[in-house]
C-alpha cells in the first residue's frame, strides 16, 4: 500500500477506526532503518475535521518526554492526514489487565506504571494539556515496556473558557468524570478521575462500573451509576483484598464524584513514601 512517502513501507494494520487505521511501519532514514507508527486519518469534511487534527498535531509536536509517544512528523496524502509517531511495541495497559489473574498485578510492575503514568501526566498538566481520553488503551508500552501516553486527538490547551457541552462528543464515556458527562468545567482533575479508573483495573482486573451498565448504556445511565458509587467516594475493598492498602487510599482520592474534593496531582505524588521515592527517583533517570 502507497502512503504517499516514499521512506515508509507497511509492514501491517495495528489498528482501525472511524477516524481511519494505524499502520506499522519501516522508516527508511539513509542507510539507517526503523518501525514507526503512522495514524492515517481520513479527512472526510476538511472544514471541520482539519483544526481539530491540526490541534492534535500541534500539541504532539510540542511535547517531548520519556512517558508521552514521540511525535516525528506529518504529511497530508489523498484526501488524508498521515502522523508518524514513535512505535511502542510491548501493547497497552489495556493488555496488561487482561492478562491478570485472580490474585492481581505484582507489586513491583504496579509501583512502576503507576510512577510512569504520574510522571507522564505531570508533565502534560506543567505545559498546560488536559489529555482528556486517558484510558488504558491509550496507555501504550515501549521495549522495555514503560508507559507512554498516545493519543491526542481530543486534548485541548488549557483554557477556562472552553467546557465540554455533551458527554458523548469528545472521550470514552466509561472514564469521564461526572462534571465532563454533566456538561460542567472541565480542569486538569478530570484526568486525575481517569487515572484512578486505570488503576483501579490495574488492582483488580475490571472497570468498577462495567458490570452495573449495558453495552447500550447512555450517559444519564451511566451518570446515575457513577454518582451512587463515588458520592462521596468509590469503594475500593476490593483493591484492599487484593493489593497493598496503599493503592485503595490512591483510587479513593482520585475517584471521588465532587471535583472540588478530588485529590490534584501533586498531594498523589506525596501521599505515600513507598510511592513518593520511586516516582522522585525517575526524575533522575531520563532518558531524552
Amino acid at each position: 500500500m502507497d502512503l504517499g512517502d516514499a521512506s515508509l513501507q507497511p509492514i501491517s494494520v495495528l489498528g482501525a477506526g472511524t477516524f481511519g487505521r494505524v499502520f506499522l511501519c519501516l522508516q527508511r532514514e539513509g542507510r539507517q532503518k526503523r518501525k514507526v507508527c503512522v495514524k492515517r486519518i481520513f479527512v472526510k469534511n476538511p472544514k471541520s475535521e482539519l483544526a481539530l487534527i491540526k490541534e492534535e498535531i500541534y500539541i504532539m509536536s510540542q511535547l517531548r518526554h520519556p512517558h508521552i509517544v514521540q511525535f516525528i512528523r506529518s504529511f497530508e496524502h489523498a484526501g488524508t492526514v498521515n502522523i508518524v509517531l514513535e512505535y511502542a511495541p510491548n501493547g497497552t495497559i489495556r493488555n496488561v489487565i487482561q492478562g491478570i489473574e485472580r490474585s492481581g498485578l505484582e507489586e513491583t510492575k504496579l509501583l512502576r506504571y503507576f510512577s510512569d503514568m504520574v510522571l507522564g501526566l505531570e508533565y502534560l498538566h506543567i505545559r498546560h494539556v488536559i489529555h482528556r481520553d486517558i484510558k488504558p488503551e491509550n496507555m501504550l508500552l515501549d521495549a522495555a515496556g514503560r508507559v507512554k501516553y498516545a493519543d491526542f486527538g481530543i486534548s485541548n490547551v488549557h483554557a477556562p473558557a472552553k467546557q465540554q457541552k455533551q458527554c458523548n462528543m469528545l472521550g470514552t464515556p466509561l472514564y469521564m468524570p461526572p462534571e465532563i458527562l454533566l456538561g460542567g468545567k472541565v480542569d486538569f482533575k478530570a484526568d486525575l478521575w481517569s487515572l484512578g479508573l486505570v488503576l483501579y483495573e490495574l488492582c483488580v482486573g475490571r472497570h468498577p462500573f462495567a458490570t452495573l451498565l449495558s453495552h447500550d448504556a447512555n450517559c444519564e445511565q451511566l451518570h446515575a451509576v457513577l454518582e451512587r458509587m463515588t458520592r462521596p467516594k468509590l469503594d475500593c475493598q476490593l483493591v484492599r483484598r487484593r493489593q497493598d492498602p496503599v493503592w485503595a487510599r490512591l483510587c479513593e482520592a482520585m475517584v471521588v464524584y465532587d471535583q472540588e474534593q478530588r485529590v490534584c496531582l501533586p498531594d498523589i505524588m506525596r501521599m505515600d513514601a513507598l510511592t513518593t521515592l520511586h516516582i522522585y527517583q525517575q526524575y533522575f533517570n531520563y532518558d531524552y
